[in-house]
């Protein structure tokens, strides 16, 4: 509910013509006659606390959510949501500052969101792996039951299907990768 607030109030944001360059007579006609010269006190608690809310929402659905512990991460789970609701704390005190524009207002939002998602994305990211780049090789372990002919087999080089492995193995759940 909270993103359809902050949506409803954006509708009114993105045509007010409260910057210094912003000229109403180049919008069309149904947006000129919605367009404002100041956006109103309202308007920017509806959008930035609906931003704040619903992120400080999503932060409390990754608390609660368990993942597997996988220890080489950049940034551990609790410093990533730590980072996400001091965002959004800083969302929902956003329009207590007064002299931001319109433009200022949506431009700063969208840097906040940005910066979250690019602590998460970073932060859940292995150390041993390249971030920028795109490193085709990945490495997956799996538990299962193999023969020993089947490891004498891996150790020669041969490649084993992994739906075999599973109808063998009935328990056993994941993917092989084989090097």
């Amino acid at each position: 509910m909270s993103f359809v607030l902050a949506s409803g109030a954006l509708s009114k944001l993105v045509v007010a013509h409260d910057c210094a360059n912003a000229d109403p007579s180049t919008l069309t006609p149904p947006y000129a006659l919605k367009s404002e010269p100041d956006i109103q006190i309202g308007l920017r608690w509806f959008y930035c606390a609906g931003l704040g809310v619903a992120l400080a929402c999503m932060g409390g659905i990754s608390a609660t959510h368990h993942h597997k512990r996988i220890s080489s991460l950049r940034v551990r789970k609790r410093h990533r949501l730590a980072v996400r609701f001091a965002v959004a704390i800083i969302l929902v005190c956003l329009p207590l500052a007064a002299d931001l524009t319109s433009l200022g207002l949506l431009a700063t939002t969208t840097g906040l969101i940005v910066f979250v998602l690019v602590v998460d994305l970073w932060g859940c990211s292995c150390e041993h792996e390249a971030f920028w780049r795109g490193d085709r090789h990945r490495r997956y372990a799996a538990e299962c039951t193999l023969k020993r002919q089947d490891i004498e087999a891996m150790k020669m080089g041969a490649v084993l299907d992994v739906e075999d492995l599973a109808r063998r193995d009935l328990g056993a759940k994941g993917v092989l990768d084989v090097n």
